[in-house]
């Protein structure tokens, strides 16, 4: 399951992680975990995807589009269901930190 996680995370990163020109890479993916840890934390209070999309909207460095496909992947993908924690934003991270 771990396994399966991780290859959909580096998928989604894949897709997604595309750096701000005003912020390293590093940056942008300690952000990009640490969003998607949110988003999964907002997801597990009940809050609805439209209300996260407004808590998460001054993410700053993360394009819009990613932010709707976080939040659209973190809430509706049966695989990422148990996702959460600091751990989930950790792979997040790594996984954005492995494409190029």
């Amino acid at each position: 399951m771990k396994k399966i996680t991780v290859t959909l995370l580096l998928s989604i990163s894949s897709a997604f992680a595309h750096a701000d020109a005003n912020m390293d890479r590093q940056s942008y993916c300690a952000s990009y975990g640490a969003m998607f840890t949110s988003i999964a934390a907002w997801r597990d209070q009940g809050a609805k995807p439209e209300h996260t999309l407004d808590m998460i909207i001054g993410v700053k460095g993360i394009p819009l589009q990613a932010k709707k496909d976080a939040i659209q992947t973190v809430y509706f993908d049966k695989a990422l269901a148990n996702s959460r924690g600091k751990e989930f934003g950790h792979q997040v991270r790594l996984s954005c930190l492995a494409e190029k």
